[in-house]
């Protein structure tokens, strides 16, 4: 499919090519993530007579993006979209309607088996399914995650239900064993509250519609600037892939700005977000006042 560049003004929408119910909940944190990260995946349209394009997948993410673009109108200027034939619409929908209800972790394993027991190459696997190849390597980075078990294919877990974002599984898998009990239980977990727990917590809590969930800056932010024994390779190693993963990336201008500042600033900056999320989960936790564990809740989502 040819990729191509559009103006929100030549798509059209149609009913018939929608999904026909999805919760507000979903939609909200889907207007949320393209308002903070932008559009990590390009929509899928076809050609029609008048010049315009018709969105074949990608009608919500149009939608989240038309009520930003009404409180601010210089974003989202230019849409990337793959170009599908008219004639295909509906078989392009449908199987895009397939993969999209697939949980990560179940496409990371469809991924894995397509190419290593079919012999197919990623690349063909990205165009079939419509994503990016920076996409399609993070379904990598989940696979690997799962294949070392214990508490990474838990974090695939918690991906599955929405606490922690799929699209950088590379922050967990640059840490050792010891580095991500670390990350979970200083960084992470409530003051005194276990990781087994916290992660039996966070999990039930998303099953149910509720509970935090967090960005990818703030799992950035987690994993970043720990002592090198917490990591698989040296400082330097590191870095470099940093840096190569950031300029392919589609969340590149979400690092920037962190980046720009001093180190020490920013690892002070960190470690006070830190702090301060921990002692409201202990607001949370121990306070009897459903007002105060509501603003607690609230404030320490804000600074996710």
């Amino acid at each position: 499919m040819k990729l191509i560049k559009l103006h929100p003004s030549e798509l059209i929408l149609s009913e018939e090519l929608s999904r026909s119910s999805t919760s507000k909940q979903f939609r909200d944190r889907l207007r949320a993530s393209i308002e903070e990260i932008g559009l990590a995946e390009p929509i899928k349209v076809a050609p029609l007579l008048d010049g315009k394009y018709l969105v074949v997948d990608g009608t919500m993410r149009i939608q989240a993006i038309s009520s930003i673009r009404e409180l601010d109108a210089e974003r989202f200027n230019t849409i990337p979209a793959y170009v599908t034939e008219y004639e295909s619409r509906f078989e392009v929908r449908y199987q895009s309607d397939i993969y999209q209800d697939l949980l990560p972790s179940q496409l990371a394993m469809l991924v894995e088996h397509l190419h290593q027991a079919e012999a197919v190459k990623k690349a063909d696997i990205a165009r079939y399914i419509g994503v990016s190849p920076t996409t399609l390597r993070n379904y990598t980075g989940l696979w690997r995650l799962m294949q070392r078990g214990g508490l990474f294919a838990k974090i695939v877990e918690l991906m599955d239900v929405g606490v922690l974002p799929p699209s950088n599984p590379y922050a967990w898998l640059r840490l050792t064993g010891k580095g991500l009990e670390y990350v979970l239980k200083e960084r992470l977990c409530g003051e005194g509250e276990e990781i087994e727990s916290w992660l039996k917590e966070r999990i039930a809590a998303a099953r149910r519609g509720d509970g935090l969930r967090f960005t990818i800056y703030s799992v950035e932010a987690a994993t970043s600037d720990l002592e090198p024994q917490y990591y698989r390779e040296d400082e330097d190693l590191r870095s470099v892939k940093r840096d190569l993963g950031l300029r392919r990336s589609t969340t590149q201008q979400l690092f920037e700005a962190p980046q720009q500042s001093d180190a020490s600033i920013k690892k002070e900056s960190r470690q006070k977000v830190v702090a301060t999320m921990r002692h409201l989960s202990r607001v949370k936790r121990e306070s009897n006042e459903p007002v105060l564990q509501l603003a607690a809740d609230s404030l320490r989502e804000y600074l996710q």
